[in-house]
């Protein structure tokens, strides 16, 4: 059966979530339920992604969850891949309806981050046995010996490289920070919408050179959720369907940085976009705008070259130029980007999905893509060592 993306639901990324992750991911759920034009008892397939990607595991969440629902469902799984997460999660849900297995599959992404350190004592084991089991997850057991919380050191050496390779310089990564900064400020769900200008981003603190403060995504919270529905359901979405016409994914040998290659130009954005592109029979001039998962000001510019947009060491170019941002033939990171929408990691794959479906709808008020018919979503884990890219397109 053909699948379509028939229902989309989301809250606005925040630094923590207003209410629990249950209420939360319920609704979410009945936003994206409702927007299919389906009742929950309808819904015959959960995928859904741990409740707090870099904190403990969410055991036995879908289940937990299906119960809260009332949900009785043919297929139904927790889904984990590092940054890839929710994409997974709604790729198994394609393919739950694909196969017939499922013909309304509710796909729910949510991260509650919680990074502050527990006052109680009592509390404080429990929060370094996390952070140490989360550190050995992140980085493997060598490097995750040396006890950095954060990845932002890895990308940092990747900018370093990207700017003595192409000769771009710390400027350059600003204007990807105030670009993606100026998609934001219309869009309610991001969580940072003031205008910056490059002096802001050079005087923002360092944080690992060459990046500071406003070259990097924050650690954030937030929730989205999509239906997936075999072709007759979809005529009662409230919302034009979505197709999903192509998907490509590719995963290298490597987990956080893969040293046996580049680290400005990654094989699986490469092979997944091909991918993609090939199965949809599309290519990179056709797509009206896409959503990256750019973590990162540097990663963003990687990105737009290894995907196929400009060719390599062009990127920075575009950007000052405007080629990104409109007055190009692709719109990249309308909904603000990683940086500015704002990064629950669990959740950032689906949120740009639902930019995506939102868009190709003619539903983003006055920060809609005009003409918009075709869109791209990439997802990521560890340092690009692995990729996944859908194009979707109007039904």
């Amino acid at each position: 059966m053909k699948p379509l993306i028939t229902g989309v639901g989301a809250v606005p990324v925040r630094r923590q979530l207003e209410r629990s992750a249950r209420d939360t991911a319920t609704a979410v759920a009945l936003q994206a339920i409702g927007d299919a034009g389906l009742e929950p008892g309808e819904i015959d397939g959960l995928f859904v992604t741990p409740p707090g990607l870099s904190g403990p595991p969410g055991f036995m969440w879908s289940c937990a969850f299906a119960h809260h629902l009332g949900l009785t469902t043919k297929a139904q799984a927790l889904v984990e891949c590092g940054g890839m997460t929710a994409a997974l999660a709604l790729r198994s849900a394609l393919d739950a309806v694909t196969l017939g297995r499922s013909r309304a599959a509710l796909v729910v992404a949510l991260d509650a981050r919680v990074v502050d350190v527990p006052e109680n004592p009592e509390d404080v084991m429990g929060f370094v046995e996390n952070a140490v089991v989360g550190l050995v997850g992140l980085y493997g057991p060598y490097d995750a010996l040396f006890g950095v919380g954060a990845p932002i050191p890895y990308y940092a050496m990747c900018a370093q490289r990207y700017l003595f390779e192409h000769q771009a310089t710390e400027e350059d990564l600003a204007r990807v920070a105030v670009t993606l900064r100026a998609n934001a400020v219309d869009n309610p769900l991001a969580e940072h919408r003031k205008p910056i200008t490059v002096a802001d981003v050079l005087a923002s603190r360092p944080v690992s050179p060459p990046l500071k403060r406003l070259d990097c995504s924050t650690f954030s919270s937030g929730a989205a959720a999509v239906v997936v529905t075999a072709e007759p359901l979809s005529r009662r979405s409230k919302g034009p369907p979505v197709a999903v016409t192509g998907i490509g994914e590719h995963h290298v040998p490597a987990h956080f940085g893969d040293r046996r290659a580049s680290w400005t130009r990654f094989e699986s954005a490469e092979s997944a976009a091909r991918q993609a592109f090939s199965e949809a029979g599309r290519t990179p001039g056709d797509v009206d705008l896409a959503e990256l998962y750019g973590v990162f000001t540097a990663t963003e510019l990687i990105l737009y070259e290894d995907l196929g947009f400009f060719p390599k060491g062009e990127a920075a170019r575009a950007v000052r130029e405007g080629l990104t941002s409109g007055r190009g033939r692709t719109m990249m990171n309308p909904s603000g980007g990683r940086l500015s929408l704002g990064h629950p990691a669990g959740a950032t794959p689906l949120y740009a999905a639902v930019e995506v479906v939102q868009q190709l709808r003619g539903a983003c008020g006055p920060r809609q893509v005009a003409g918009a018919k075709v869109g791209l979503v990439h997802a990521e884990h560890g340092m690009l060592d692995g990729s996944f890219v859908a194009i979707l397109e109007g039904a």
